[in-house]
């Protein structure tokens, strides 16, 4: 709509068990960035496994 901004309330971030250091920079960046939360793929495929039993 014109004249409205959307304001970001929260963005999650996940690393896929990479091997070098995404996982540090990603929890650098939610250092400095309040609305990001980060997570690993273990924690994000919890969180998918219990959505598809549902």
């Amino acid at each position: 709509m014109y004249g409205k901004e959307d304001i970001i309330k929260k963005v999650i971030l996940t690393d896929l068990d990479s091997k070098d250091n995404t996982l540090k920079k990603l929890k650098q960046f939610k250092k400095e960035n309040k609305y990001v939360k980060v997570s690993t793929w273990k924690e994000c495929k919890e969180i998918i496994d219990v959505i598809d039993d549902v």
